[in-house]
């Protein structure tokens, strides 16, 4: 196949009307390709052997996929695919969306006007007391353990609010999807109205205040990265 054949996909809409300015891609102009009412935009010869041969020109990369989704979400529903979709030619494409063609058009109009929040809750260093200074055998001994259950105590309580936490947001955005990463750092993701992002802020707000052993933050408004 040839390179200027190959179909690199950013993601999903429905077919703008009027047409809209589309965005720089990762190294050239992106177009749409159309079947009916549902548009790919895409880009037309990216070399994605080459890009991931370079981590300098992959991270780059990943990081211009991820721009042209936000810039084309300010615009218009946008339903994301994930870095590195390509395909061979134009015509395989078409013959993709014409397949899944009904999913994609009924998912493009249940996230109409909505929008993924991150809610991220980062834990708070675990402070204790210093233990006291010239302790000796027995008394030191002591006081070195008195000091490991005191961190395990405070270490529980800490995923004990965590759960309390998740079930706070669960119960008002039942479709959260929650994640986690090494260092201990929470992540849910909700979607919902734009409309009601006040709401959710007046939340956080909220969930900051009951919580002790977390710092919540919310995201601006994301395109809809987990939801579809």
């Amino acid at each position: 196949m040839a390179l200027e054949d190959l179909v690199y996909v950013y993601g999903m809409c429905r077919t703008p009307h009027p047409p809209v300015p589309l965005p720089l891609g990762l190294e050239g102009e992106t177009q749409l390709v159309t079947v009916d009412k549902i548009a790919a935009i895409v880009e037309y010869g990216i070399d994605l052997e080459a890009l991931r041969a370079d981590d300098q020109r992959l991270l780059t990369a990943v990081l211009s996929h991820d721009r042209v989704i936000c810039d084309l979400f300010q615009q218009m529903t946008i339903l994301p695919i994930r870095f590195g979709t390509q395909l061979a030619s134009a015509l395989k494409l078409k013959e993709y969306i014409n397949s899944e063609y009904q999913t994609y058009l009924d998912k493009l109009i249940e996230l109409d006007h909505k929008c993924e929040y991150q809610i991220k809750l980062v834990p708070e260093a675990i402070t204790l007391p210093p233990q006291p200074e010239g302790l000796k055998g027995r008394d030191y001994f002591l006081a070195k353990k008195q000091r490991l259950q005191d961190q395990t105590v405070a270490r529980d309580q800490q995923q004990t609010e965590l759960m309390s936490l998740f079930d706070r947001i669960r119960k008002t955005f039942p479709q959260a999807v929650a994640a986690s990463n090494e260092d201990g750092t929470a992540k849910v993701y909700v979607l919902l109205d734009e409309k009601a992002a006040p709401d959710l802020q007046q939340q956080a707000v909220r969930w900051q205040a009951e919580a002790n052993f977390w710092h919540v933050s919310l995201s601006e408004a994301l395109p809809p990265y987990h939801f579809v």
